[in-house]
């Protein structure tokens, strides 16, 4: 993606140009952007709940390589479904997968305040242990519109935080099934099993960064990480992601030098 910073100020002049002109009528008339990320606030009922409520039906969701079931709920508020996966830590196909790497993955986004990734616990459900994460309804994926990432400046902002999410978490497995579209400018991220694993590779190619956001990455320390995610990251993975971390600030500094501050972490 390339920041156009002339393109942007004559696209926000001539918005407020259109905003101008419209009657004010019609301007009412306009309804606000409902966010998909309805867990906003409700964080710790929506954990609860997805721990404790009981399971009256399971079913095969028949997509996912991981292949996940759908677990409906009783009671069916404020969730009435969950997404189930049970992934031992292990390699499979090659792949190192983990239900564990789910909810570090929602445990890290709150950490960062990046409000991308929805709730993910730790649950038992006819005697197996997995991941229980929050059925999102209403919501496609870029797979299911097309294939497409989404463009304009709008969108920007969250997809440089999705891609500085996984380079820090060693996700190489973003793919368009599992970055969700919400409202304009609105992604949510899931699936994470593939993630969190100790390779010091960075998956995605640091050209930006979200400042917000980098801010959190870069300030970073292994005890605050250990802390909220020692339940289910181990040591060498942990220490992994601190590797990245250090890496994506080494490619930063040399970029800020090279370009400038203002084309680099961009607000």
């Amino acid at each position: 993606m390339r920041r156009h910073v002339l393109s942007a100020g004559v696209l926000l002049l001539g918005a407020l140009s259109w905003f101008a002109a419209v009657p004010l009528a019609r301007q009412a008339q306009s309804p606000p952007a409902v966010s998909v990320r309805t867990w906003l606030g409700h964080e710790p009922a929506i954990e609860a709940h997805l721990k404790q409520a009981a399971v009256t039906t399971l079913e095969d969701i028949g997509t996912g390589v991981t292949r996940p079931r759908r677990a409906h709920l009783n009671p069916s508020v404020p969730v009435e479904s969950l997404v189930w996966k049970v992934l031992p830590p292990g390699k499979r196909g090659g792949f190192w997968e983990s239900y564990q790497s789910e909810i570090a993955a929602y445990e890290l986004d709150k950490l960062l305040n990046m409000r991308m990734v929805p709730p993910a616990v730790e649950r038992s459900i006819h005697g197996e242990v997995g991941a229980a994460i929050m059925w999102l309804e209403g919501i496609r994926s870029v797979k299911q519109t097309g294939g497409k990432v989404p463009t304009g400046e709008i969108w920007g902002k969250p997809l440089r935080k999705m891609l500085l999410f996984d380079n820090l978490i060693g996700n190489a497995d973003r793919n368009a099934g599992n970055i969700l579209i919400g409202s304009p400018g609105e992604l949510v991220l899931i699936d994470h099993s593939r993630a969190f694993i100790t390779d010091r590779r960075l998956p995605n190619k640091i050209e930006r960064v979200d400042a917000e956001l980098w801010e959190r990455v870069r300030t970073l320390t292994a005890e605050e990480l250990t802390r909220a995610l020692r339940p289910w990251l181990d040591d060498a993975a942990i220490g992994a992601m601190i590797q990245r971390r250090n890496q994506i600030a080494t490619a930063v500094d040399r970029l800020v030098a090279k370009k400038g501050r203002a084309l680099v972490i961009i607000p």
